[in-house]
């Protein structure tokens, strides 16, 4: 657990990123998915049903060494989080992904994206990763910018195409 205060902005909130407490957190951690998922996958409503399997979903991968769950924590409840992998490909054989980051929207443009973003970056590089990727809806113009002013770069382009079958 580290206690951080975003050293240039003086006076902000101290907040934790620690690991995640299943039982106490998985409530905010749920209703940050509405905003998470109904932002970048427009048209897509998230329901009772998607958050019942997201929460089976995170409750199966809590103690697994592949996977860290974190929050960002003020103390008296999560005000962000960040969800990292380690994936594998023939390419290269260990590399960090983080499948889920938010941040509330009182704290965006405060540097605590990107020190959720560092604390993806600790976690993988001592899981042996040697990158870590995400990825960023085009839509999301915000997340891209706070990515990419955090070092991230367009390596490849996700294309999709809507078949029109329901």
């Amino acid at each position: 657990m580290m206690a951080l205060e975003y050293p240039s902005q003086g006076l902000l909130p101290l907040l934790i990123v620690r690991e995640l407490n299943f039982n106490r957190d998985i409530e905010t951690i749920l209703r940050f998915q509405v905003e998470i998922y109904e932002t970048n996958f427009p048209g897509f409503r998230v329901t009772e049903q998607f958050l019942r399997d997201y929460r089976r979903q995170l409750r199966r991968v809590v103690r697994q060494w592949n996977e860290g769950l974190f929050v960002l924590d003020d103390g008296e409840r999560p005000r962000g989080f960040l969800w990292v992998g380690l994936i594998s490909t023939l390419i290269c054989p260990t590399i960090g992904y983080v499948k889920n980051i938010y941040i509330d929207p009182d704290l965006r443009g405060q540097g605590w994206g990107r020190e959720l973003l560092r604390t993806a970056e600790q976690w993988a590089a001592e899981r042996g990763a040697q990158e870590i990727e995400l990825d960023a809806s085009v839509c999301n113009q915000e997340a891209v910018r706070m990515y990419e002013t955090a070092g991230y770069r367009t390596r490849r382009l996700r294309m999709a195409k809507d078949l029109g079958i329901d």
